[in-house]
């Protein structure tokens, strides 16, 4: 089975203290694990969010849970709704099957006010 380069960087467009539903946002997969070009017809047809909940070690698509799917040539996914914290990965699926895990990127909440008191 031919395997896709996947090296997504994940990343926050915005700071989570400013806003109310984070996404996750990645590159596109367009090469091979040789480098090359995806040859013609294996292209990536959706990829494949995996989370996994505080406590889990490790977060891989084997210890998460398919939490959701953004078909090609979709590179985003809403949070919305998704409890924190929680930990992520991103796969790429064409053709020929499911690619390895992205590096795992950590979503937590935005801190909360501190030294609260009644004026």
């Amino acid at each position: 089975m031919r395997r896709i380069l996947f090296a997504l960087l994940l990343a926050l467009a915005v700071p989570l203290s400013a806003l109310a539903a984070p996404f996750l946002a990645w590159d596109p997969v367009t090469t091979g694990s040789d480098g090359l070009p995806l040859g013609t017809g294996l292209g990536v047809t959706e990829y494949r969010v995996y989370q996994c909940g505080p406590g889990i070690g490790t977060c891989t698509k084997a210890t998460g849970t398919r939490t959701g799917v953004v078909p090609s040539p979709g590179v985003q996914f809403d949070l919305a709704g998704t409890a924190t914290p929680s930990t992520y990965v991103v796969t790429a699926v064409n053709k020929a099957g499911e690619s390895a895990d992205s590096l795992a990127f950590k979503v937590v909440p935005p801190d909360f006010p501190k030294n609260l008191r009644l004026p």
